[in-house]
């Protein structure tokens, strides 16, 4: 159940409301309990038979967490280090074997989510939380179970005690979730319609290839970071702060700056526990920590081989970086390093997008005019429509600081509050006229 379907936006989210905003003003405390319960509904409905995968992943954390809390104190005999090394293992065991098997719906988002939770007690950085119903709603909390952000304890503990609601914070939720239901709808599965058609076939012109993996390269984006909006937007909504996911990534002068930009959540989390923990920048290997780092991001999104091929390129291409900055000291003007940090991207978007490698390696020629032809003809001026020009343009201005700027304006005024309801009734127009189209990231 997507957030730009009809039944989330007419069944399930104004159902959840209903219940949700007078119960929760009256009796504050069933708060917590009021949003588990319509989580494990939401989870339900995209599949009953992996409930039990919920349950258990829930159990398993939350009574890890406890005992490393005793051990730590030392009231059970039971070093900390072996409780947590067994619950990391059995969250790693569950993740591979129901996201590489029999897929669950937000098993990775749930099983980083647990690591993360244990890794912080053992750290000393956060008290094992003693109410299920609270770590249960963090586990499972349906705004962000299916595409993230990922969410760490330390960040909601205090919330999760009690949601804050108020009519300001409601107001924000839908402003921040109308722009991702129209990044979503209106712009994302728009461009998307002509970025499947070219990069389904084959022996395109240069013209067309780089419209399909531009076309691509700003979906992605925009479909993602459209979900993280909905998702905060929401969590504002229901009383819950989420941290940012996305900061205007492709404007980076280099692919580190994009990794700190894009999917921050996963970007932080890969740093402080695998990339760290293994060593990270002050062992004698920073290099290969780096580049393994990537290699399992890879494998995170995918058992197939593109993506490892991905992650494998992020990595190389970081670590190439790493060693320029301290041995060459050459500063490339901005618009070199813009344009060439993009080019990185997109080559990179290429390996994401084909599952069979040698889709992706036989494209890659077609962008340079090889093993393609160069009459564009019918074709490309057929794409290049006045409709898909504006949503292009409209598209490239929305991974721009230009667009926050504007919401920031927007925000200052409440009159513009009628354009955030335009755009979220256009929106809702689109989703009741047209065919789902499912979140990029949701495979993932």
């Amino acid at each position: 159940m997507g957030f730009s379907t009809n039944t989330f936006l007419f069944i399930f989210l104004l159902g959840t409301l209903a219940i949700y905003i007078p119960v929760s003003l009256i009796l504050p405390r069933l708060r917590v309990f009021i949003l588990l319960v319509v989580s494990i509904v939401f989870y339900a409905w995209a599949s009953v038979k992996a409930l039990p995968v919920l349950a258990v992943i829930t159990i398993l954390n939350y009574t890890a967490g406890l005992l490393l809390d005793k051990a730590k104190k030392r009231e059970i005999d039971i070093k900390p280090i072996i409780i947590l090394g067994i619950s990391i293992f059995l969250d790693v065991s569950i993740l591979i074997f129901y996201k590489y098997t029999t897929f669950i719906l937000g098993i990775s988002f749930m099983s980083l989510s647990g690591i993360s939770y244990l890794a912080d007690i053992y750290r000393g950085k956060v008290r094992a939380q003693k109410n299920f119903f609270s770590f249960a709603l963090y586990m499972s909390f349906f705004v962000k179970i299916v595409e993230g952000p990922i969410i760490r304890y330390s960040d909601i503990s205090k919330q999760l005690r009690r949601p804050e609601v108020s009519i300001e914070r409601f107001t924000e939720g839908i402003r921040r979730f109308s722009v991702g239901l129209a990044k979503k709808v209106l712009l994302a599965d728009q461009i998307g319609v002509v970025a499947h058609d070219i990069l389904g076939t084959t022996n395109n012109s240069p013209a067309l290839a780089w419209l399909g993996i531009i076309s691509y390269t700003l979906q992605l984006y925009l479909d993602f970071s459209g979900y993280t909006d909905m998702a905060i937007g929401l969590a504002k909504m229901f009383g819950f702060d989420f941290k940012e996911n996305f900061n205007n990534p492709y404007i980076s002068l280099s692919l580190s700056e994009f990794w700190r930009r894009w999917h921050i959540s996963l970007s932080n989390w890969l740093r402080d526990y695998i990339y760290i923990p293994i060593g990270g920048s002050k062992s004698g290997i920073p290099y290969l920590n780096l580049f393994i780092t990537f290699l399992i991001a890879g494998f995170w999104h995918g058992a197939t081989w593109n993506y490892c091929l991905w992650g494998a390129w992020n990595g190389l291409i970081l670590c190439l970086e790493r060693w320029g900055d301290r041995h060459l000291h050459v500063e490339f003007p901005v618009i070199i390093r813009r344009i060439v940090t993009l080019l990185v991207i997109v080559i990179g978007w290429v390996f994401f997008y084909f599952e069979d490698i040698g889709q992706g390696l036989a494209f890659l020629p077609s962008l340079i005019g090889l093993n393609s032809t160069w009459n564009s003809g019918f074709t490309l001026r057929w794409y290049l429509s006045q409709r898909n020009i504006m949503i292009l343009i409209v598209s490239v201005i929305a991974c721009t600081p230009v667009f926050d700027k504007l919401g920031e304006r927007f925000r200052r005024n409440r009159i513009w509050d009628l354009f955030y309801l335009a755009l979220l009734g256009i929106s809702i127009l689109i989703v009741m006229s047209s065919t789902f189209q499912s979140f990029l990231y949701i495979r993932y």
